[in-house]
């Protein structure tokens, strides 16, 4: 169970490696990072293998990919890039048909899970962490924009992950290098949480929670494994699906002890845990065992997020069918060429 709530970033091709991690740890889910593989029948051949494996041992496994587009693209070179979100900012019909074209690719090829769309507000330059991948400068817009983007993933059946609860937008850190910390948690409050707000009115399957510190509620601990931010969204904002971690190998978190990362995040509240495979993964993943027969993880706190994650996938028929390349990749891009002509 322990292992089912473990979403793992794979950044290697070594058979064996996979093959533990499926057949020893039985992870929940896997990443798909685009280094994998250098064209589209090499990512096939990669997602056939995890499901095979899968299947073996009796469990369906969940495949994600962080696909917003342009700056964050991973699929193979054989796809066209999309431009980024903040370009199509001004027609609803941009949006509709990015996540029409995601959806159709990630959909007939396996891929369950797609962690996008950022919720974050815009109120910096491009470059910014967020910057461009934004869908806007203010809450409403990126409500609008944002809603139009998840309907149409849902279409395809991919599972939406929005991100970074409570919002990155706040602050002009990146996450990714180091641990932020939000004072002006007014703003936060009354700007930034709204699209999430908005999602999970409109029932989202998955929050993503970024690594901050934030004044009054998460200040000597990440939010992403902060018992205060789940209960914000479990009691205030009354969110009753999936909340799950940023990568916990990004930027500072990565020098801290990983299983007491996990074991602090599911004693939290938090249902799923995204690291990076890294080579004290297995090392780590024994330690969290140990925590576990030393009860020192909440049992109740997994038996929770097991069944949510079951739910998860029965809703969205997850099963470890094996995937054919049928995918028409030169119409993909003639649509994808369309689309970027009429961004800005």
């Amino acid at each position: 169970m322990l292992g089912n709530m473990l979403f793992v970033g794979l950044n290697t091709t070594d058979k064996e490696i996979i093959r533990k991690l499926i057949k020893d740890c039985h992870i929940g889910g896997i990443t798909l990072y685009g280094r994998l593989y250098k064209n589209y029948d090499e990512m096939l051949n990669i997602i056939n293998y995890i499901k095979k494996l899968s299947n073996e041992e009796n469990y369906n496994i969940l495949i994600g990919i962080d696909q917003e587009g342009y700056r964050v693209n991973r699929l193979p070179k054989d796809f066209l890039n999309i431009k980024s979100p903040y370009s199509m900012k001004d027609d609803l019909n941009n949006f509709k048909e990015s996540a029409s074209i995601v959806g159709t690719i990630l959909n007939s090829s396996g891929i369950h899970v797609n962690f996008a769309p950022v919720l974050d507000i815009k109120r910096f330059d491009d470059n910014h962490a967020i910057g461009d991948r934004a869908f806007g400068d203010n809450s409403q817009d990126i409500i609008k924009n944002t809603d139009a983007y998840i309907k149409e993933l849902k279409k395809h059946n991919v599972i939406p992950v929005v991100k970074h609860f409570p919002g990155h937008g706040a602050t002009t850190i990146n996450t990714h290098h180091f641990l932020p910390v939000i004072f002006n948690t007014d703003k936060l409050i009354a700007e930034d949480i709204l699209p999430f707000k908005h999602a999970i009115e409109n029932n989202i399957d998955i929050i993503m929670v970024g690594h901050f510190l934030i004044k009054n509620y998460s200040l000597f601990k990440p939010a992403s494994i902060s018992k205060k931010i789940v209960n914000l969204l479990r009691d205030d904002l009354k969110y009753q699906n999936l909340i799950m971690t940023d990568d916990l190998i990004m930027g500072p978190l990565r020098l801290f002890n990983k299983a007491k990362l996990i074991k602090t995040a599911i004693n939290s509240g938090v249902n799923i845990i995204m690291i990076k495979y890294s080579d004290t993964f297995f090392k780590d993943y024994e330690n969290l065992i140990k925590y576990y027969n030393q009860n020192k993880i909440n049992h109740d706190n997994i038996n929770y997020s097991i069944n949510l994650i079951n739910n998860l996938k029965n809703k969205y028929n997850i099963n470890n069918e094996p995937v054919k390349n049928t995918l028409d990749i030169s119409k993909i891009n003639d649509r994808i060429t369309t689309l970027n002509n009429k961004a800005n």
